[in-house]
C-alpha cells in the first residue's frame, strides 16, 4: 500500500511559525489589566454587551465578547483578542509583500516591520478597536491586489462595510478605493447597485446599537433608541467641538506632528523605500500611486483636524498604505535582502521599540483608578471629573464587582441624557432622592440635545444646583468625595457649607473638620512603571506625585507629624519607581 505525503506549503509554514513568533512577543508584552484612556469603558462594553463611545464600534463589541466568555479575567480576553488580530494584519501585510516581492525573506522583514512598528504594537496588547481597522486597512489593500472578478468586488465592499462598522477613520481609505475600483473597472449601474447591497449588509451592524439601547444595555452611550438618536452616535455628533475647529495653526501644527509621528513608527530609515516606492509607482503605475497618496493625505489632513489624547491610531490607514508602498520601494535591493541580514534588522526593530510598547505587568492605569476608591467609607458618593480615574471604575463595578456600594459619576458625562437614564439604573436609590432637580436639568437638556431654542445660562445654573443637590442630599447620610485632581469651574460654583480636605487621591467634602482621619497610605498599592513612554502615563504619575504632596502640606498644616511622615514615606517610594504598599 503506498502512502502518498503531501508537502506543507512554504507560505502556510512561514505564515504559521510567523504568527506564533508575533503572538508570543505579543502575550509577553500584553497589558495585565485596563489601561489608560477608554479601556475600562471599552472592556465594560465589551462584557456586558453594551454600547461605548461614539461610533459605538458595534463590530469590535460583538467580537470581542465572545472572547470575555473564555475562561480568565474578561479585561484580558480582548487584550488577547488586540494580539490576535494585530497579528492577522501583520500576516497580511506579509502576504502582500510576498505578492509583489516573490521574495520570502523581503515579505518577513515586512511582517515584522508592521508588527512592531510602535503605532500598531501598542494598540494590539490593550483592549482597542484599532486592531481591526489595521487589518481591514490591509485586507482590502490585498484584496485589490489581487486578480479581480465579480466576486472578489462584492467581497471587498463588504469588507469597506464591516471596517466602516468598526471604526469610521477607515473612510480615508474607502473613498480613494470606491474611486480607484470604479475608474479602473468602471462597472455598470446594476453591478454598483449590487455592490452598495454587500457595504450595506456590512454596515447593518450598526442596528446593533439601536437592538442594545432599546434591549435594556446599561451601558448604552448616546442613548441610540432610534434613528436619529443612531445617526448622531454615529457621526459622533457629542465630540464635534473636538472636530474642524482648530485654528489654521493648530492644524499646520498637528500636521507636521503627524509626519513626525509616521516618520518615528519607519525609525526614519525606513523612508528611503517608502518614497521609492511612491516614486516607482507614479512611474509605473499611476492609478496606484494616485489611490495611495489620497489615502495618506486625507488621513493626515482628517487626524490634523481632530484633537484627542490617542491620535495616533487615527494615522493608521496613512502607516499601513505607506508600509505598502515601501514594498514596491524596496524592490530594488531586495537581492541584498538575505537571512542573515534581515533577522538582526528584526530583531534591532523589536528591540528599539520594545519599551516603547511594552506593558508588561504594567498595572498603573488599574492601581491609579482603583486608588481613588478602594478606601472609601462604605456607600460614599464620587464625583470624577478625570476619565482615566472614571472609565476603569465601570470596569470594577460592573465587570469585577468592586465597590458595587459607591454611587460613582462622571460630571461631563452629565450633559448628556442617556448617561442620566444609566445613573437611574445603575443608581436607582440615589437616583431617587435628587429626582426632582435632576428632572429641573433634563426638561432643559433636551432643548439642548434636540436643537432647539434654548438659555445657555439656565441650563448651567440648574447643572449647578443639581451637582450641589447630590453633594448636600449624600451628606446627610453618608460621605461624599471629589475625584478632581484639577481645579473644576463647575464644582467651584457650588456653594456647600463644607470644608474640601485632601483625602489620599480624592478631595473629602467634611461638614466638620474635627471628624477628619488622615488617609493611611500603608494600605496603598500602586505599580510605578521603571520606563514609560506613555506621555499619559507619565502625566498621571506626576498627578500623583502633586496629590500627595497635597496630602503632605495639609497635614503639616495641620500638626499630624505622624500621618505625614507616613505620606512622605509612600511619596518617597513611589518617586524611587517601586511598587508601594
Amino acid at each position: 500500500m503506498n502512502i502518498q505525503h503531501r508537502r506543507i506549503p512554504w507560505t502556510i509554514i512561514i505564515l504559521t511559525d510567523l504568527g506564533v513568533f508575533i503572538i508570543a512577543a505579543y502575550l509577553y508584552t500584553l497589558c495585565p489589566s485596563v489601561y489608560l484612556i477608554d479601556s475600562g469603558e471599552l472592556a465594560s462594553v465589551s462584557y456586558t454587551l453594551g454600547i461605548a463611545h461614539p461610533t459605538g464600534y458595534p463590530l469590535y463589541t460583538i467580537l470581542s465578547y465572545l472572547f470575555t466568555s473564555l475562561p480568565g479575567d474578561p479585561v484580558n480576553m480582548v487584550n488577547l483578542f488586540s494580539a490576535l488580530v494585530a497579528m492577522i494584519a501583520a500576516l497580511i501585510v506579509y502576504l502582500i509583500a510576498y505578492r509583489l516581492t516573490h521574495d520570502k525573506i523581503t515579505a518577513i522583514l515586512f511582517g515584522i516591520l508592521y508588527a512592531f512598528a510602535p503605532m500598531i504594537w501598542r494598540i494590539a496588547v490593550t483592549n482597542e478597536v484599532y486592531s481591526l481597522t489595521a487589518t481591514f486597512v490591509v485586507l482590502i489593500i490585498l484584496i485589490l491586489l489581487r486578480p479581480s472578478n465579480t466576486r472578489s468586488i462584492f467581497f471587498l465592499l463588504y469588507c469597506i462595510g464591516l471596517a466602516l462598522a468598526n471604526h469610521v477613520i477607515i473612510f480615508s481609505l474607502v473613498l480613494p478605493v470606491i474611486i480607484y475600483v470604479i475608474i479602473i473597472y468602471r462597472p455598470k449601474i446594476k453591478f454598483i447597485l449590487y455592490g452598495l447591497s454587500f457595504c450595506l449588509a456590512g454596515l447593518s451592524l450598526y442596528c446593533y446599537l439601536i437592538a442594545r439601547t432599546n434591549g435594556g444595555a446599561l451601558l448604552a452611550w448616546g442613548g441610540a433608541y432610534n434613528l436619529e438618536r443612531l445617526v448622531w452616535h454615529v457621526t459622533g455628533k457629542q465630540y464635534q467641538v473636538w472636530m474642524f475647529t482648530l485654528s489654521f495653526n493648530e492644524i499646520i501644527n498637528n500636521f507636521f506632528n503627524g509626519i513626525g509621528l509616521l516618520a518615528r513608527n519607519f525609525q526614519y530609515i525606513f523612508l528611503i523605500p517608502v518614497f521609492t516606492g511612491f516614486v516607482h509607482l507614479y512611474r509605473t503605475e499611476r492609478p496606484k500611486f494616485w489611490l495611495f497618496s489620497s489615502v495618506v493625505f486625507i488621513n493626515m489632513l482628517y487626524a490634523a483636524n481632530y484633537s484627542i489624547p490617542d491620535i495616533e491610531s487615527y494615522y493608521i490607514p496613512a502607516f499601513s498604505i505607506m508600509v505598502i508602498a515601501a514594498i514596491y520601494g524596496i524592490t530594488l535591493i531586495k537581492r541584498y535582502l538575505k537571512w542573515y541580514v534581515v533577522i538582526p534588522v528584526s530583531i534591532l526593530i523589536i528591540l528599539v521599540n520594545y519599551n516603547a510598547c511594552s506593558l508588561r505587568h504594567n498595572t498603573f492605569a488599574y492601581d491609579f483608578s482603583r486608588a481613588h476608591i478602594e478606601q472609601l467609607p462604605p456607600n460614599s458618593l464620587v464625583i470624577c471629573t478625570f476619565w482615566d480615574i472614571y472609565s476603569p471604575t465601570l470596569y470594577f463595578q460592573h465587570v469585577q464587582k468592586i465597590r458595587t456600594d459607591l454611587v460613582i459619576i462622571d460630571k461631563e458625562l452629565l450633559r448628556r441624557t442617556w448617561y442620566i437614564r444609566y445613573l437611574e439604573r445603575a443608581y436607582p436609590e440615589f437616583y431617587e432622592k435628587v429626582r426632582t432637580s435632576v428632572d429641573t436639568y433634563m426638561s432643559e437638556l433636551y432643548k439642548f440635545e434636540y436643537g432647539k431654542p434654548y438659555n445657555s445660562q439656565v441650563i448651567q445654573a440648574r447643572f449647578v444646583h443639581m451637582l450641589q443637590t447630590f453633594i448636600n442630599q449624600h451628606l446627610i447620610e453618608a460621605n461624599v468625595y471629589l475625584a478632581m485632581p484639577y481645579p473644576d469651574n463647575d464644582l467651584s460654583q457650588i456653594k456647600v457649607e463644607h470644608s474640601p480636605v485632601p483625602y489620599g487621591f480624592v478631595i473629602q467634602i467634611l461638614q466638620d473638620t474635627s471628624a477628619y482621619q488622615p488617609f493611611d497610605f500603608s494600605r496603598l498599592t500602586v505599580h510605578n512603571p521603571a520606563i514609560a513612554y506613555d506621555e499619559r502615563l507619565v502625566h498621571n504619575r506626576d498627578l500623583i506625585k502633586r496629590l500627595v504632596q497635597g496630602n503632605i502640606n495639609y497635614l503639616l498644616q495641620h500638626h499630624d507629624t505622624i500621618a505625614a511622615m507616613n505620606a512622605q514615606k509612600w511619596f518617597d517610594n513611589f518617586n524611587d519607581k517601586k511598587t508601594v504598599y
